[in-house]
């Protein structure tokens, strides 16, 4: 008799984002020889009242837990996901007392003491689609799993996990195209306004403070453009027809680019569907422009941190001030929407680095620009690093957040230099001044954690991604008042003469 795997959703951000993962996973795992259920956690009130009906109605073998987010990323909350999480997986084992694995981007940032944190059973880091199946496979069969990559389980030695290298990573082609049947995929869509899609894994860049690398392993695999296409046209046919695509980078190459938006020309989907991406300011010619463009391309979102060319270095960013613009321009000439996404406070953050990086991407005058103050510090990533050595304790006065008993970083602590003065937002404020291109005033607005009026844009029909909608909201809210020679206030209330701080992207966060 097949053995039954109950995955759970444990992610309850708002607006509701699909797990993409267990679509993914679903073939593998079925071919595996399993059967497969969904208890989706995101749209319940009573997790405790949701996993008791599930289990009146299924007998799991296992229950496997996906963890995408730790924290939302966001200096002035510091909101820790973990111990949500970790009393939903002790009602799990109340349920019904079967392992329990963990997996998702968030679980592999930290797997090892993620694991003991929130007391489970086995994790598995990255991606599960070639290790998960031969892991339960294993367990079924009373075999030794330990040659299988990137397991994390316990012995009675304490939490131990398997080596990643050489083979963490398997041939995303070997895959094939997936069917998006295990998530209610148009539910998510009339909530969430997108859904995700992958292109590619993989992050060949060496970014101090990212942790995509960890996640999905710094070799770059990409998908057949094919499959890619139909996938999205299964969603299409369910009505899904604005997708984001969820690739560390979607230029780290033009060719595969090139390639995808070909093929959704070539399958009749450009008119059919839009789409938007996150992307570098290099490489990106005319020629990707223009073919995104025309395969329904909406928007890009060009998370650059910096204008400093200090800064850039500092950070280990692989383009110039003179690419951000080039990027702006080919942008605006190809009618492409557009955000600019900066970072303050990195080692090495001046006010004199701040202002050069304001003045420049003013003059730059790209579409919208969003700011976060503050770096969240990750385990595994260079920031932690430096960090380290300039000493991880809480006489720092560099550090703010859980700093005590925190040597792991479970929880939040973010960087922030003192050398940005005594208010560093206020200082960033200042410097952006009444700019309308920098979002909105009310900081909280622009989290994408328990975000009320993203929520209720959607419910109305909006659609696209958390930043474009944002952009269609404060535009009509500015054209309204400025027609009636109002006051300008935010529509979520607040002068909205002052300029934002801290606009998190979490849908790229871990």
């Amino acid at each position: 008799m097949a053995k039954r795997v109950t995955f759970v959703n444990t992610n309850q951000i708002k607006p509701a984002i699909a797990p993409i993962a267990f679509d993914y996973l679903s073939a593998p795992m079925e071919r595996a020889g399993f059967e497969l259920d969904l208890l989706d956690l995101c749209f319940s009130d009573d997790c405790e009242a949701a996993i008791a009906a599930h289990c009146r109605t299924a007998a799991p073998d296992y229950w496997g837990v996906t963890l995408r987010n730790t924290d939302d990323v966001y200096f002035s909350s510091g909101y820790s996901f973990l111990d949500r999480i970790r009393e939903i997986v002790a009602l799990l084992r109340r349920a019904r007392a079967v392992p329990v694995v963990m997996g998702g981007a968030g679980y592999s940032v930290m797997p090892e003491k993620l694991l003991a944190y929130l007391d489970a059973d086995f994790g598995i880091v990255r991606e599960g689609e070639f290790s998960f199946p031969e892991l339960l496979t294993c367990l079924e069969e009373g075999r030794s799993f330990t040659h299988i990559p990137g397991v994390v389980y316990r012995d009675t030695a304490g939490v131990r996990a398997t080596p990643l290298a050489p083979n963490a990573c398997g041939p995303l082609a070997s895959i094939g195209p997936h069917k998006r049947e295990l998530v209610d995929n148009p539910h998510y869509f009339a909530k969430g306004g997108q859904i995700g899609i992958e292109t590619k894994r993989g992050c060949n860049r060496s970014c101090i403070y990212c942790v995509e690398p960890l996640i999905k392993g710094r070799t770059v695999r990409m998908r057949e453009p094919d499959d890619v296409v139909a996938e999205m046209a299964s969603l299409e046919e369910r009505g899904v027809n604005v997708f984001h695509i969820n690739d560390s980078e979607f230029n780290l190459s033009v060719a595969h680019p090139l390639a995808l938006c070909a093929a959704i020309i070539r399958h009749g989907l450009a008119g059919k569907i839009q789409w938007y991406a996150y992307g570098m300011p290099r490489p990106f010619p005319d020629e990707l422009a223009a073919a995104m463009k025309a395969a329904g391309c909406v928007g890009m979102n060009f998370g650059v941190d910096t204008a400093s060319e200090t800064m850039l270095k500092i950070l280990r960013r692989t383009f110039s001030a003179h690419d951000i613009e080039h990027a702006v321009n080919t942008a605006k000439r190809h009618g492409l929407e557009h955000i600019i996404e900066l970072l303050f406070g990195a080692p090495g953050e001046t006010q004199e680095t701040a202002r050069e990086t304001i003045e420049f991407i003013k003059r730059v005058d790209p579409e919208r620009v969003s700011v976060t103050v503050g770096l969240r510090i990750f385990p595994g990533t260079e920031l932690e690093q430096m960090i380290r050595r300039e000493g991880l304790h809480v006489g720092n006065p560099n550090l703010h957040g859980h700093i005590e008993g925190n040597d792991h970083l479970l929880h939040p602590v973010f960087y922030l230099p003192t050398a940005l003065g005594p208010d560093p937002q206020q200082f960033i404020a200042d410097l952006i001044g009444n700019d309308r291109r920098f979002f909105g005033t009310n900081a909280s607005l622009f989290n994408y954690n328990a975000n009320d009026a993203l929520v209720e844009a959607i419910a109305q029909g909006e659609r696209g991604a958390y930043w474009s909608i944002l952009n269609r909201i404060e535009k009509r809210f500015e054209a309204a008042h400025d027609a009636r020679g109002c006051h300008r206030t935010s529509a979520a209330g607040g002068d909205a003469d002052r300029a934002p701080i801290e606009v998190v992207p979490i849908e790229q966060s871990a």
